[in-house]
Parts: structure tokens; C-alpha cells; sequence
């Protein structure tokens, strides 16, 4: 079974001066969001072990926190800009290049190409299967054996857990 990640990228700042969008860095909530899914994904067991990230700086920074939360190592990050500048068909190939040396992997990115690229996965060409709001995390299930193998309109949506969820079982 492969299992696919997808993490839409925390808040980010957007009165920070005239910074181009690609250079928004997060918001102080973004960072707090973070840190709590980083948590989660480590107290649930669902660690990735490998993740591709848009080259966005709220994109890197949101990696850069969660895996600080969740206790992994840097090395299993890489960076796309396709991420960030391409489109759904994009992601896909990042999950059907992924290394058979781990069956679960994440990839942070970007609206609304995270939504196209859930609904690409579980629908083929169809309809939006979830609204992934800042700093929200998408579970997707495949049976396939090989990362080459998960064409559209094959996987299964698994679950979803969004900032505002944890933070109130927190309290």
C-alpha cells in the first residue's frame, strides 16, 4: 500500500510590505499550525519518509517547522519548484518518481493545485473531493506495489486533519 501526503502550505503573512507572493514567509499562527500538524503526524505514526516541497518560502518554512515537530531529519526533503509554478499533472509526477525505498510520502504545497491533484488521484478529471485549507493535511491510499503504477482516478481518500481541529483537542 502506498500512502500520499499532501499538505497544503501554513498561513502566511500577507501585509509583509510588497514582497513578490513566492517570497510571503508565514504568519505567527502559520508557525504555531505547523508545529501542531508536525506533532500530530508523529503521535499518530503517520511519519513520512520521504517529502518534496514547493520552492515558496512559506512552503519551505512550513517544512522546515514540521519536520523540526515531528523529529525527522532534514535529508529526506526535497525541493520543486514545479511545485509551485506547474499544475497538478506536476505532482503527480513527483509521486510517480518516488523512491521504492518508502511506501508513505509527503509533498507541501500549494492551492489550488493540491485540491486538483486530490481530486486527479481519487476522481480522474472530476469534481474538488476536499477544500484544503492553509495548513491542512490529505491522506491518500494506493494499492499499488510500485510509485509508477498510481495513474488518475485510482487512489482513495483516506482522511483529512486541519489546523483548527487540533488546536481545539488541545484544549
Amino acid at each position: 500500500m502506498k500512502t500520499i501526503m499532501l499538505m497544503r502550505h501554513a498561513q502566511s503573512s500577507h501585509g509583509a510590505g510588497k514582497k513578490k507572493d513566492f517570497d510571503r514567509p508565514l504568519s505567527k499562527q502559520g508557525s504555531i499550525d505547523t508545529s501542531r500538524m508536525g506533532l500530530f503526524i508523529k503521535q499518530a505514526a503517520v511519519l513520512p519518509g520521504y517529502i518534496e516541497g514547493s520552492t515558496a518560502k512559506r512552503a519551505q518554512e512550513t517544512i522546515e517547522l514540521l519536520i523540526k515537530a515531528a523529529d525527522l531529519p532534514s535529508d529526506i526533503v526535497s525541493w520543486n519548484e514545479d511545485l509551485y509554478y506547474g499544475g497538478a499533472r506536476d505532482y503527480l509526477s513527483v509521486i510517480q518518481k518516488a523512491s521504492g525505498d518508502t511506501d508513505r510520502i509527503m509533498i507541501v504545497g500549494h492551492n489550488p493545485l493540491l485540491e486538483e491533484t486530490v481530486s486527479l488521484l481519487c476522481n480522474g478529471e472530476g469534481e474538488y473531493v476536499a477544500r484544503i485549507p492553509s495548513g491542512g493535511l490529505v491522506c491518500i491510499e494506493h494499492p499499488a506495489i510500485e510509485w509508477k503504477q498510481i495513474k488518475p482516478g485510482t487512489a482513495r481518500f483516506r482522511w483529512m486533519m486541519i489546523p483548527e481541529l487540533l488546536e481545539k483537542m488541545e484544549q
